[in-house]
């Protein structure tokens, strides 16, 4: 089943959820089982997927954030002065598009999930 951005957007929660809840207890589960559960009862969630489908689709989410994050990082380093933050984000943007063949960055909203994660 496709997933959507609605999909990877409750992901990127639940992963951030999980990630918080976590305190080295899983009570015999994985972290992605915990993660998928998360994602399963989040009522914002359009679609139940398997743990399975979750973890594939996290490493390809997650990949394209960490491109995208350090896109930005470069873009407010390089405009520290004079730009407002979303403005840094609309140039990372471009530049993202520019660098993977004027394909738009799908997962702007997820992103910004797990940017506001808890280090």
């Amino acid at each position: 089943m496709h997933w959507t951005e609605a999909d990877f957007t409750c992901l990127a929660r639940a992963w951030v959820t999980t990630s918080v809840q976590t305190d080295g207890r899983t009570k015999c589960f994985t972290f992605y089982q915990n993660a998928n559960i998360a994602f399963n009862i989040d009522p914002e969630c359009p679609t139940r997927r398997s743990c399975g489908s979750t973890k594939s689709q996290w490493y390809a989410l997650n990949a394209q954030c960490v491109a995208y994050k350090g896109i930005v990082a470069q873009e407010r380093f390089k405009n520290s002065i004079g730009k407002i933050e979303e403005d840094q984000e609309n140039d990372a943007h471009k530049i993202y598009q520019g660098l993977n063949g004027d394909n738009d960055f799908k997962h702007r909203e997820a992103y910004k999930i797990l940017a506001r994660k808890p280090q």
